[in-house]
């Protein structure tokens, strides 16, 4: 399963992730998702304050697949799953030790800054993101 993610971010857990049951928090597993979304879209597209265009988070499922807990550390599995026209899909696993422990799907939307629209990403960053399918 970790050779279906070409894309690797690494995450500490926080003893302010956890919850009244004593385990990893689900917002704080989406957090870590959305840890690992930031880093590949950087990966591709540059910092959010140097590209031309913006993104929003358009949908996330995530598939609790086991209790995790602190401390420890969270490494988040991601890769393409699909390059449209002013979007991204990403698919990801998130691990503690060998554990996957989660499984996410969002699918990201690059809008114009100015219009606040869904806009055509750069053919760069569609070949960037194609390489990470």
């Amino acid at each position: 399963m970790r050779s279906e993610y070409p894309f690797w971010t690494e995450e500490k857990l926080r003893i302010q992730d956890t919850d009244f049951n004593g385990h990893v928090n689900n917002a704080s597993i989406a957090a870590l998702c959305e840890a690992g979304r930031g880093d590949i879209i950087c990966a591709v597209s540059g910092l959010p304050h140097e590209r031309g265009m913006a993104s929003a988070l358009r949908k996330v499922s995530i598939e609790y697949l086991a209790e995790i807990f602190y401390p420890g550390q969270v490494r988040i599995g991601s890769a393409i799953a699909r390059v449209g026209n002013s979007s991204i899909t990403i698919a990801q696993g998130l691990f503690k030790d060998e554990t996957c422990f989660a499984t996410a799907e969002s699918v990201i939307v690059f809008i114009d800054r100015e219009t606040r629209r869904p806009a055509p990403m750069p053919e760069a960053w569609r070949a960037g993101y194609s390489k990470l399918a």
